[in-house]
């Protein structure tokens, strides 16, 4: 199950849409955190980065959401944040644009990419004939979003408990 927590003051939702709108991502199995991340939402595009508990391992996952009635896919895109270093690939799949699934994809630096996603921002580049289209988005992320998935990155990192 999904659950998604909008935590953005009303002050923060009312502010510039083109700067983009974060929110805290908990996702939950019997009640325990089995994802945890931060999601942007900036001209209609929904952009998530979800770290998740697979068996005995943690794993991340990116997923771009386009805008409803949105064109064809880029085949490549790229996710630059600010201040981390190299951009991320991301290919289309299933309506997605997605982690092409590299073995590099494993030696990320999770902790420093959520980090700097959430308080410094960046942009969505879409690979396109004829240029590069940008999507900017600013952080940082309000303290509720930060708070949240940061609690939930705790549960997600501790040991089994009662079997879960």
């Amino acid at each position: 199950m999904l659950l998604s927590l909008i935590a953005a003051p009303a002050a923060a939702r009312a502010a510039d849409p083109a700067a983009g709108r974060y929110r805290a991502l908990v996702e939950l199995d019997a009640g325990w955190p089995r994802g945890c991340g931060s999601a942007v939402t900036v001209s209609g595009w929904d952009i998530r980065i979800v770290r998740q508990r697979e068996g005995d391992e943690v794993t991340a996952r990116i997923e771009v959401q386009p805008p409803e009635g949105n064109p064809a896919l880029p085949l490549l895109a790229r996710l630059e944040v600010e201040q981390f270093r190299p951009a991320v690939l991301l290919v289309s799949r299933d309506g997605l644009l997605v982690l092409p699934g590299f073995d590099s994809d494993r030696k990320v630096d999770w902790a420093t990419l959520m980090r700097n996603f959430m308080f410094f921002g960046g942009r969505l580049v879409l690979g396109e004939v004829g240029g590069d289209v940008e999507i900017p988005f600013s952080g940082p992320a309000s303290r509720d979003v930060t708070g949240q998935y940061l609690n939930c990155a705790g549960d997600l990192a501790a040991p089994f408990r009662n079997g879960s």
